[in-house]
């Protein structure tokens, strides 16, 4: 037998095996009831994983990433699992380069460079601290003669009893007019002259009274302004710095060098 007819026997099997099924049984009379070919069964389908070269926007990329990840959790096959590292790889690649760009931009543009306002080096940190601390001292002594501290305890309350000295030197060594209010009308050890609540820890929180106690309250001597410094157990030099900002400081001040964050944002009207 020829190897053309050999060739063509083979692709006219193949042909009468997927017909087989398909054809009229009683049309043929020499078709064997007892022979059955093998059924082609359907090729698995590939995971529809996009082309990372396609994506074009953040959005698309978060959906890829979602996508391959949930995909590998829940079939942790080779192709799925490999899938999901290319994916990673190439955020990670992303991230790295926002990065280089974006420390290149800041060293070319001091003015967004937060760092140039609160350098990270050791030696300037040094400087930094002495500096604030010698003017802490200071707006603290002139903070003394413009308002006064009302402190409010109960008797049940353990952490009052290691608040009450730090409130007593805020008195004794800073030179702060300091009202111990008790809310159970208990005594206390470090303010012989404290007195029971008569509802003025009702005024100073707007009717909804005080939850949680020890708390510490800075009032102006003209009453015109009334601030919350404390609630629960806070060391001298927090208690000192907030404070200062409270009564010194808008907000934004103390991170932008003395100016408003929104007046230094770029484009603020």
């Amino acid at each position: 037998m020829s190897l053309i007819t050999l060739i063509f026997c083979a692709a006219a099997a193949e042909v009468c095996a997927a017909d087989f099924w398909k054809e009229d049984v009683w049309k043929n009379q020499d078709r064997g009831f007892l022979y059955y070919p093998d059924e082609e069964k359907p090729k698995p389908k590939k995971t529809p994983f996009k082309d990372l070269k396609s994506i074009q926007s953040a959005e698309e990329l978060k959906a890829e990433h979602a996508f391959r990840l949930a995909t590998a959790s829940f079939n942790p096959t080779e192709e799925n699992v490999l899938a999901f590292q290319e994916i990673n790889f190439f955020v990670q690649e992303k991230a790295s380069l926002f990065t280089d760009v974006y420390r290149r931009t800041s060293w070319q543009n001091p003015q967004f460079d937060f760092s140039t306002l609160n350098p990270t080096p050791n030696f300037a940190q040094v400087s930094l601290n002495s500096s604030r601390a010698a003017q802490k001292k200071e707006d603290i002594q002139s903070l003394t003669q413009s308002w006064g501290l009302m402190y409010f305890y109960r008797s049940d309350c353990r952490f009052c009893e290691i608040q009450s000295p730090l409130i007593k030197r805020l008195q004794t060594e800073y030179g702060f007019e300091v009202l111990a209010i008790s809310l159970d009308g208990s005594a206390n050890l470090h303010f012989a002259d404290a007195l029971p609540d008569n509802g003025v820890s009702q005024l100073l929180t707007n009717g909804e009274g005080l939850a949680r106690v020890p708390a510490l309250f800075m009032i102006k001597s003209d009453k015109s302004q009334s601030y919350l410094v404390s609630s629960g157990v806070l060391s001298l030099e927090d208690m000192l710095s907030r404070i200062q900002t409270l009564a010194l400081k808008s907000p934004g001040h103390s991170l932008f060098g003395g100016k408003d964050a929104l007046t230094t944002a770029p484009n603020a009207s």
